[in-house]
């Protein structure tokens, strides 16, 4: 897939209205011309979340499709790049449901972790050893390592909260959880991964 420059923000368009009648008229490139900004967001995001080009692809025109079938019910509450993103994200997750049911989610599948929930050691503060650029780009790779080896639905609750900003109750429909098992999940995630950056920088565990 060819991605659109960034410079098309994903902003509210004074012209989305007009297309929008234009499509439910049968005009097929009002469409294109409708998702064209939020383009590059969305494909980014679902490649994010599956790390796969090729199903990041197929995902990615599976869900215009389905936007585009159930334009219908996108009634103007919200803004129309918001709607999409969520129709983009849920058919993504739909898919990744599948193999979060293959796998054994239970409360001890984050290491190092008592009954319950609470880290069994205490953890550096890793943030202040951060101060020089060297420092803070390894501390990312480290990061991004430290997310690697997390459970897929509690990096995939991790990544929505911390970097997209959702809140619990969209992540708890999103990922098919309650709201109490987000934030417990939330939780652990975060005290892992904050361990993992305090040995990867040599605090006291």
């Amino acid at each position: 897939m060819t991605l659109p420059d960034d410079s098309a923000t994903a902003s509210p368009r004074s012209g989305e209205a007009a297309l929008l009648k234009r499509i439910r008229e049968g005009d097929l490139d009002a469409f294109q011309r409708l998702v064209r900004p939020y383009e590059t967001r969305i494909y980014r995001t679902i490649l994010r979340m599956v790390r796969d080009r090729d199903r990041a692809d197929d995902l990615y025109q599976e869900a215009m499709l389905g936007a585009f079938e159930n334009l219908h019910t996108f009634r103007g509450t919200s803004a129309f790049g918001s709607w999409l993103y969520r129709v983009a994200v849920n058919r993504a997750l739909m898919e990744m449901r599948t193999s979060w049911r293959k796998m054994v989610i239970s409360e001890h599948d984050l290491p190092e972790f008592r009954w319950n929930g609470m880290h069994d050691k205490s953890v550096h503060d890793w943030a202040t050893s951060a101060e020089e650029p060297a420092e803070r780009a390894e501390l990312r790779v480290a990061l991004k390592s430290a997310l690697e080896d997390l459970p897929e639905v509690d990096r995939m609750i991790v990544w929505l909260k911390d970097a997209e900003g959702e809140s619990h109750d969209v992540i708890a429909s999103l990922t098919g959880l309650s709201v109490s098992a987000t934030r417990t999940r939330l939780h652990r995630a975060r005290l892992w991964l904050r361990a993992q950056l305090a040995s990867h920088t040599g605090g006291a565990q």
